[in-house]
């Protein structure tokens, strides 16, 4: 797979820009969802892959002992070749960085882990990283391919058709947002709207105003 010049990075930005915001999926301290395979896992049983991780910088981490235990954090998973939805996530989700300014790093912290190891590189994903203007307190995050796609199932970001889960360029489009402390987690469609995500995170702090659940409202 051939990786996107910057210009065809960045030029992906009208695109994400015009996506229509869709609404995340709220989940408490249980799950609301018995059918969301992540929902479970995640929140119910507080059960993370504890893998080792390589950042864009090189510095080897755990992911549930360093990068989850105490934090809020918002994940997405992508990789530097793909063409159309990594691109556009990562500009979505630059545009939430810049609207949360310096909490992000202090209050919230930013993780986008490769699906294709083998390819992105430290040095590959500190390019990909420099290419967006990326700010402190984001991270690009890869590791053995068996312990991310432990991660990738953990969110339940798994399709029931194993010829499309096993192709990268199809893989889900979702960023998950949550407060470990508090087992509060959401899932949102990767090109929902900067404002409607900055949103959807506040949402979950327990000072934070509640969707309503009439969906009628």
């Amino acid at each position: 797979m051939k990786s996107l010049s910057r210009r065809a990075f960045l030029g992906s930005r009208g695109a994400a820009a015009g996506s229509t915001a869709v609404a995340a999926t709220v989940l408490g301290r249980w799950g609301r969802d018995g059918n969301n395979e992540a929902g479970s896992a995640v929140t119910a049983r507080g059960e993370f892959p504890n893998v080792w991780l390589r950042t864009h910088e090189n510095r080897k981490v755990r992911f549930y002992d360093d990068l989850l235990k105490g934090k809020s954090v918002l994940i997405s998973f992508i990789f530097t070749a793909c063409k159309d939805l990594c691109p556009m996530t990562t500009i979505n989700l630059k545009e939430v960085q810049d609207l949360m300014g310096d909490r992000v790093g202090r209050d919230l912290f930013f993780y986008s882990i490769s699906l294709d190891p083998e390819h992105d590189t430290p040095f590959v994903r500190a390019e990909y990283a420099s290419a967006f203007q990326v700010g402190p307190g984001w991270e690009f995050l890869t590791g053995k391919k068996d312990d991310v796609e432990s991660l990738r199932r953990a969110f339940g970001l798994v399709d029931p058709d194993p010829v499309i889960d096993a192709d990268p360029e199809q893989h889900i489009g979702m960023v998950w947002h949550g407060i470990e402390p508090l087992h509060r987690w959401a899932a949102s469609p990767a090109l929902t709207s900067p404002a409607a995500l900055v949103q959807y995170v506040s949402w979950l702090d327990p000072n934070g105003a509640r969707p309503s659940l009439d969906l009628r409202a």
